[in-house]
């Protein structure tokens, strides 16, 4: 499949839950069971389970991915094969992934072992930036729940898992049981989970709090102390840091999996080995630093700088020290919201290397990174600051650190340098971004996508046209934004994609109401509700039903007995505001008194799901904090303006709506994810959400100054060096005739990026009195 053929060739058929008109949906609130102790199955599930039941026994130590799931499989498989081959056959390869034996990976390639291989982008990415990237994951964990599902029958009917030894599950089969149990429920299948823990963990009481758990008895024992040692009988490799079989990339993959008490013992044993050989203090300092990493995942924040401390203590290789700096810096600044203390921790990075003669490839590799971060810092203080001259002076300082990261590291070899170069291209396009540069934006996202698009894997093509999409949106070419969503939803739908596929439907729903085509937003988020139902992913289903029942209201359309039939569940309210025949403007009343609100698409997908990995969500979203974006959005807002104003995204309003204003919102928002509870609405407090404002006057004046102030050789180099990769340099936008969004006059293909970078005249933070969260 070559580039130009990618977005024109993906035209798949509609997949079968999309075909299904039903909406209607309550999330399953029973169906795990966490039992204390070993009492009786009949005392907590009743005497008609005890038929049913289905013992389990208990895997061995280690956490070994997929560890709990083999003991399932074991007692499953041969009477799945008995009574129905065709359930084989019909998940052949997500079976054939759950069964494969673990692999020693003679070849060296990082794919041995169970379940889904991981890149080596994904482990240096979760090693090196403390990034959760479980998109990947996160579709197979849901293909190998929709296994289960079909499956499990061949045990019985109303089956009850009896689950011995349930702490000693690894995270990545306790996700696929969960999701199994989900999907049961909202197929009307009757499928109970008995877990039977014999200490707690961390996962374990994270877990226990979820909608479908309940505790019986006493519940699970006290979470312990972290694990302090390798349980016997783990045998690991001798220590070493290069190549792709290292323990440092079994390590890798373990977090990068999530499955984070593999993890642990691995690095526990490790440092069990290096310990007893007398090994390098560097190493020592290195598995601590992964053992650091770990716990930042689970949200052991403060103890993960401690360990990066006590790694500090004991490491003496320069560039491992910048780097132990560099990750506190990025904890700090991430977890905690400190950019001073950030700052403190990235200088002494620096010094780290500029101590250094004649710094190699490794340390110059360190300090881009630091570069990096201080202007993910300069950013941060610059979009909340109302001192408009401090803020210019901030995102200036910001735009000048990425391009000299990016200066030294633009010819070196090797993955790590070229995973650096990547990420150093895209921030400066999204710095671009966040200071309304849209246009610029995107000729430069174009310019530095160009060789991975060349590539033509499919992959690549959803996150290029979905960002270019919320470019286009965002500086109101609204007809341009909803060819390239469309775009990525074909892509998505052939790669069999629901989890990028709904957030793309909203997306183009969304866009659709911008246009004021509120047919296509009813057809856009029609289809992303029934893709969230299928999900069971509660928040993104409140959200998209929600656009649905706006674009109705909107385009003055009636509702379907299924539109109707969801409403009563989800928007109770709104829906007796229907059957009693008011008009579009006391509707829209009843849709905001519901804190009926949708979601502004943010400025790229999401990377990890935590409805699939449990693992909950930062208490703020990066990404549309720097952008301004807000995570919800009333459209009462959109309805008010007059025609041809400037909308919260930045683009020209072309919906108007009468009878309807902001001073008519009463009543509480829903919060995300707050769901019916025995029919009725559960209303919840919203979180503050940030306004934004885009000032186009202001954006044309900076513009003008930006043009002003560039340093053309400065930018020449830099274009022609983002897109340099193992591959070469890359094509020009217009290497892609299917692409929908290729360049046009519109968009020229030979992108100079300026040098400076100052804030529009207005911050859309300030403008609203919104901050971070």
């Amino acid at each position: 499949m070559t580039a130009d053929s990618v977005t024109a060739d993906a035209v798949a058929s509609r997949p079968a839950w999309l075909q299904d008109p039903t909406l209607a949906w309550r999330p399953a609130a029973r169906g795990v069971v966490l039992c204390a102790g070993h009492h009786d199955l009949v005392d907590c599930l009743g005497p008609q389970t005890v038929e049913a039941a289905v013992d389990i026994g208990p895997p061995g130590a280690g956490y070994d991915h997929l560890c709990g799931l083999q003991e399932l499989l074991a007692v499953l498989l041969p009477a799945v094969r008995a009574t129905g081959p065709e359930v084989l056959e019909r998940h052949a390869e997500v079976v054939g992934l759950l069964t494969r034996p673990e692999a020693r990976d003679p070849e060296g390639t990082g794919r041995g072992g169970r379940f889904v291989p991981v890149s080596e982008t994904a482990s240096l990415g979760t090693t090196r930036r403390i990034s959760r990237e479980s998109h990947t994951t996160a579709g197979w964990i849901d293909r190998a729940a929709r296994f289960l599902v079909d499956a499990l029958p061949a045990l019985g009917d109303r089956l009850v898992l009896v689950l011995n030894g349930f702490d000693h599950w690894d995270r990545i089969s306790v996700r696929i049981l969960y999701r199994t149990v989900l999907i049961a429920d909202q197929q009307g299948r009757s499928i109970t989970v008995r877990g039977l823990p014999d200490a707690g963990t961390l996962f374990l009481e994270r877990f226990s709090r979820l909608r479908a758990v309940r505790v019986c008895a006493s519940g699970p024992p006290p979470a312990p102390e972290p694990l302090r040692g390798a349980p016997h009988g783990l045998v690991v490799e001798a220590w070493r840091t290069g190549g792709p079989a290292s323990p440092l990339r079994a390590i890798g993959d373990a977090i990068a999996l999530q499955n984070f008490e593999r993890a642990d013992l691995l690095i526990a044993a490790h440092l069990e080995a290096v310990a007893a050989e007398g090994g390098r203090a560097d190493d020592l300092a290195d598995l601590i630093r992964l053992q650091a990493i770990s716990e930042a995942q689970t949200g052991r924040v403060d103890t993960a700088v401690a360990k990066l401390q006590r790694s500090l203590e004991l490491a003496e290789k320069p560039e491992l020290r910048a780097h132990l700096n560099y990750l506190i810096a990025l904890l700090v600044t991430k977890r905690k919201d400190d950019t001073e203390t950030a700052r403190t921790y990235y200088r002494r990075g620096l010094a780290c290397i500029d101590a250094l003669g004649t710094p190699g490839v490794d340390a110059q590799v360190e300090k881009a990174w630091i570069l990096n971060g201080l202007a993910l810092g300069a950013a941060i203080d610059a979009r909340r600051t109302d001192d408009t001259e401090k803020r210019d002076l901030l995102f200036q300082e910001a735009f000048e650190l990425e391009f000299k990261a990016f200066r030294m590291v633009r010819e070196m070899p090797g993955d790590s340098a070229f995973y650096l170069r990547y990420n150093l291209s895209h921030n400066l396009a999204f710095l671009l971004q966040i200071t309304g540069r849209h246009q610029q934006a995107e000729d430069f996202l174009r310019s530095v996508s160009a060789t991975m698009l060349g590539t033509g894997r499919p992959e690549f093509f959803v996150p290029h046209h979905y960002a270019i999409a919320v470019l286009q949106l965002r500086r109101g070419s609204h007809e341009m934004a909803a060819a390239s969503f469309g775009a990525a939803i074909r892509v998505a739908g052939a790669l069999r994609d629901p989890f990028h596929l709904e957030k793309l439907l909203a997306a183009a729903g969304y866009t659709d109401l911008r246009r004021g085509d509120h047919a296509g937003a009813a057809r856009h988020y029609r289809d992303a509700a029934r893709t969230a139902r299928r999900l069971c992913d509660e928040s993104a289903f409140a959200q998209d039903l929600a656009g649905l029942l706006w674009a109705l209201t909107l385009g003055g359309s009636r509702w379907d007995r299924h539109t109707l039939t969801a409403a009563r569940v989800w928007y109770p309210e709104v829906a007796g505001a229907y059957d009693r025949g008011v008009g579009g403007a006391e509707l829209a009343e009843a849709l905001t008194r519901a804190g009926a609100e949708i979601a502004p698409p943010s400025s790229k997908l999401p990377s990890y799901l935590a409805a699939v990995d449990l693992e909950g969500l930062p208490d703020r979203d990066l990404n549309r904090f720097l952008a301004g974006i807000r995570s919800q959005e009333n459209p009462s807002r959109l309805l008010t303006e007059e025609s041809g104003g400037t909308d919260a995204s930045g683009g020209a309003n072309a919906v108007a709506v009468q009878g309807t204003s902001e001073a008519g919102r009463t009543g509480e928002a829903r919060a995300p994810g707050a769901v019916p509870q025995g029919g009725a609405r559960a209303d919840a407090q919203a979180d503050a959400q940030a306004d934004t404002q885009a000032d186009t006057q202001a954006g044309a004046q900076a513009d003008a100054q930006i043009g002003a102030q560039a340093d053309a050789r400065i930018g020449a180099q830099v274009g022609a060096q983002a897109t340099a990769g193992p591959a070469g340099p890359a094509a020009p936008a217009t290497s892609h005739p299917a692409d929908p969004t290729a360049a046009t006059a519109e968009t020229p293909t030979d992108p100079t990026p300026p040098t400076t970078l100052p804030a529009p005249a207005t911050s859309p933070f300030q403008a609203a009195g919104g901050g971070p969260r």
